[in-house]
């Protein structure tokens, strides 16, 4: 997981200037990567083995919730309030960053539960 986490959050950092943005919007969106990769590692790792593939991803655990969202909130400041852009030298992200990161989000998520169903799978077939 922390493989994979350093090589999207390094991907979108390469992505970003390779679309001609500067070095702080790449540092923003390689930040904005690694908050959101864990914060989705947050909901997959509720259950070490049993999916988060369940009605109760967001609301079984309230206080993981509350602090998601406050995250997000956080994250958001940091990333669009002119003062926090000036203390971090953090730029606005468009849309298509946004995009990316997101899609790197759930497929973290979505490859997280790949292996905790293989692990469920392998545990079955040892019993």
């Amino acid at each position: 997981v922390s493989l994979l986490m350093v090589l999207v959050t390094f991907a979108v950092f390469e992505w970003e200037l390779a679309r001609g943005n500067s070095i702080d919007t790449a540092r923003t969106a390689a930040v904005n990567m690694l908050v959101v990769g864990e914060l989705v590692y947050l909901f997959n790792v509720r259950f070490f083995t049993a999916t988060a593939f369940d009605r109760t991803l967001f609301t079984g655990n309230t206080v993981a919730s509350a602090m998601a969202l406050i995250l997000i909130a956080l994250q958001l400041l940091f990333t669009y309030a002119p003062t926090l852009q000036h203390v971090f030298q953090t730029t606005a992200l468009d849309a298509a960053s946004w995009a990316l990161i997101v899609a790197l989000g759930l497929a973290k998520f979505l490859v997280v539960e790949a292996e905790k169903w293989i692990l469920r799978r392998n545990r079955i077939r040892s019993l």
